[in-house]
């Protein structure tokens, strides 16, 4: 069985999202590696991008060390073959597009036109498959729109009122994943 991520929001509702070790092991094994050190809990969510992705955080979390760094990127432009194509629902992992993936910085996809972008580019690693709901009335709060100096083109919408993942566990069925492959720290 694959592992199951469970995100369990400020309000008490949760999100699943079922992981895929068999396309994108690395990434699974960060996922994995920074839940059971609860290195994703009491954390905000970061970014609403509009019919694109909502995305859990953008700068590993306000670069915070144990979470901001890289990996290989688990996608077809960096010569790893990887079938899931990015439609509703499907979860990512940011990067430069091209060779590198952050660790931490993962992202459910919201809009429906996103595989043309995201396809090949950047590492699919799992999909929500329950509370899907819960993606749809966070992408409806209140925003502030964000300008980052070092990227003032990337569209960044954080919601007024924090929405908070308050806990984050995984099962793993027994299984044990080993601590992912890091290329390098401090940066995502």
């Amino acid at each position: 069985m694959n592992p199951i991520m469970c995100i369990t929001l400020n309000n008490q509702k949760q999100i699943k999202i079922e992981l895929y070790p068999d396309i994108a092991p690395n990434t699974v094994n960060s996922m994995i590696t920074l839940i059971q050190q609860g290195l994703l809990d009491h954390r905000p969510i970061q970014r609403i991008a509009y019919d694109f992705v909502l995305q859990f955080t953008y700068n590993g979390f306000n670069h915070d060390p144990k979470c901001e760094y890289i990996i290989d990127g688990e996608f077809d432009e960096n010569g790893h073959s990887n079938p899931i194509a990015f439609e509703k629902g499907v979860v990512g992992m940011g990067g430069d597009g091209s060779s590198i993936a952050s660790g931490c910085d993962f992202f459910i996809v919201i809009g429906h036109h996103c595989q043309e972008r995201l396809n090949g580019k950047f590492t699919a690693f799992g999909r929500v498959i329950s509370g899907y709901e819960e993606v749809d009335r966070i992408i409806q709060v209140p925003t502030k729109k964000i300008i980052r100096a070092d990227n003032p083109n990337v569209d960044i919408n954080e919601p007024l009122v924090p929405e908070i993942m308050e806990k984050v566990t995984v099962e793993t069925f027994g299984i044990e994943y080993p601590k992912p492959h890091i290329l390098r720290y401090g940066e995502s």
